[in-house]
């Protein structure tokens, strides 16, 4: 002990630490003893640290003789991390061991439980409970079955087994847990699983991209094939969700070419996945071209329902399958009365028109005053009818002048409106325009056809390819008046890459008016592209569609 002046005392050791005491006049600083065996001199002494440094003979000895020393007991110990992998893994072990609901439940006593084993174990008693291997009153009351939902539910766990009776397949449980998670957990589903949670998302109308994607990437790599009940949920699903995954939709379409010949007496769920195909867009043409030859095959098990629905298809994506006339014949052969309601002949009609096989008797059913009466007595005319009427009644007013027309407050008011993607593209389309045809007297924009549909300019040309004001234009018969319809990827079915149907039928309308239609794609214009790419295209059309006329 050393005092100075009484007023600081100090204590030696190897760390110090304040300590305030009552008295202001005195500060004490308390330090941990020194070892006896040392005196103060001993402070001069060297770590090993600072020696090793300082000597690197010493430096090199030292890294050897710990090389050549016996592993601690220590050091051979695992980690605490690899002991919970292990742990994890034995865990994974039992559950795929349990052939009772007993061993699988003793799983669940064990603490280290995570969200997956207990979504796994939980996935396993509803496939049993599915399958009737068990009751789901063998397990419901079970403390351990209630601590699974505890882990899984992000509620109470009265509400989570609540969900779970009801539902009776994983549905709820992954709507309880959140999007990114039960992606994640999508890989331990089964097959069968895996359909009904995608069910589960079109009924709730959740869109849950993470979710969809794992269930499409983990349902298209499984080896089990699809059946077609299976093919049809799924591409309702997908078709309800709109989420046309490729890779997916091919996989399906391939397993019902494989499966339609074990189908000998089920229509509906052939016309499911043809209808599916047309609300997708999706033109695969040897899948569309097997349900057609099925739907031939079996027409005395088809009903007026079933080939209306495979006409509509056809229309959508344009395109009729190969040696399956009889089937177009039958579809000819249907009447109004066979339809479930007048809507639905309005659409088989309308695509009979798009596929240019529509009869005139058809084509004036749709406009009849007491037909217009069946539509309204729905309720108002939705607008994508009414403009399905406005292109029938020009295509009568142009084969049949002489028939009955569409009244006229059918067609009054209908608004036709681009959407943001197809503004945007068209818009595109016109600035390059402006490098051909600047003024406004030789170029028309955004023009109402009076038929149910926009096309996207109007100019006219002479032979040269020089552009000539409209007005001159009107009664020339020397000049090509052309039209212009842009089609953005909404205007094109999918795989097989082709303008739908529907504008294709725009496209004759507009020839039969006299004009040179010139379909922009947008898999030829790329509105990225550099101007002086975008004005060689247009030029290149251009000089096309004249020739020809030559």
């Amino acid at each position: 002990m050393l005092k100075f002046n009484g007023l600081v005392i100090w204590r030696l050791g190897s760390r110090a630490i304040i300590r305030k005491y009552s008295s202001p006049s005195a500060t004490v600083f308390k330090t941990e003893k020194l070892d006896s065996s040392k005196g103060i001199g001993d402070k001069n002494i060297t770590s090993p640290e600072t020696n090793s440094r300082d000597n690197p003979t010493g430096l090199v000895a030292a890294a050897f003789a710990s090389i050549n020393s016996p592993e601690s007991e220590d050091s051979r110990k695992p980690s605490p991390k690899s002991v919970k992998l292990s742990r994890y893994q034995i865990l994974d072990n039992e559950i795929a061991r349990a052939n009772d609901v007993n061993s699988l439940l003793l799983v669940a006593e064990n603490p280290i439980v995570s969200r997956r084993h207990a979504l796994k174990m939980v996935s396993t008693l509803s496939e049993w409970s599915s399958s009737n291997k068990v009751k789901l009153s063998d397990f419901e009351k079970d403390p351990r079955f209630l601590k699974l939902c505890r882990i899984l539910a992000r509620s109470t766990s009265s509400q989570a087994l609540s969900s779970l009776t009801m539902a009776e397949d994983l549905s709820t449980v992954l709507g309880i847990t959140g999007d990114d998670e039960a992606a994640r957990l999508i890989g331990n589903l089964s097959l069968t699983q895996m359909i009904k949670v995608m069910k589960a998302l079109h009924s709730k109308g959740r869109r849950s991209t993470p979710l969809l994607r794992a269930l499409s990437h983990n349902i298209t790599n499984q080896s089990e094939q699809l059946d077609l009940k299976k093919s049809a949920d799924l591409l309702f699903a997908m078709a309800s969700l709109n989420f046309p995954d490729p890779v997916l939709m091919d996989r399906i379409c391939n397993d019902v070419i494989s499966n339609l010949k074990s189908n000998q007496d089920k229509p509906a769920v052939v016309t499911s996945i043809m209808v599916s195909l047309g609300l997708l867009r999706y033109r695969h043409e040897p899948a569309l071209s097997a349900l057609a030859d099925w739907l031939q095959a079996h027409r005395d098990v088809c009903r007026a329902s079933d080939v209306a629905s495979a006409v509509v298809t056809f229309g959508t994506l344009d395109f009729i399958p190969p040696m399956c006339e009889g089937l177009i014949e039958n579809a000819l052969l249907l009447k109004e009365e066979e339809m479930v309601k007048p809507s639905s002949w309005l659409d088989f009609v309308f695509s009979l028109l798009t596929l240019s096989h529509a009869r005139e008797d058809h084509l004036l059913s749709t406009v009849r005053p007491d037909f217009i009466d069946k539509l309204l007595s729905a309720g108002e005319i939705p607008i994508p009818a009414r403009r399905k009427l406005m292109s029938i009644d020009a295509y009568i007013s142009m084969k049949f002048p002489e028939r009955s027309r569409l009244a006229e407050d059918i067609s009054v008011g209908v608004p036709i409106l681009y959407t943001k993607e197809k503004a945007l593209y068209v818009q595109s389309i016109m600035d390059t325009f402006k490098s051909l045809v600047s003024a406004d007297a030789f170029m028309k924009r955004e023009c109402n056809s009076g038929m149910g549909f926009l096309y996207d300019a109007e100019f006219a040309l002479n032979s040269k390819c020089h552009p000539v004001p409209l007005e001159k234009a009107v009664n020339d018969k020397s000049v090509h008046r052309i039209a212009v319809l842009g089609l953005e990827y909404h205007d094109m079915t999918r795989r097989s890459v082709a303008p739908l149907g529907v504008n294709q039928l725009y496209t004759r309308l507009l020839q039969n008016k006299g004009f040179k239609v010139l379909q922009i794609p947008y898999t030829e214009f790329n509105p990225k592209d550099k101007l002086v790419t975008r004005v060689q295209y247009i030029e290149k059309r251009l000089k096309q569609i004249v020739s020809d006329t030559l």
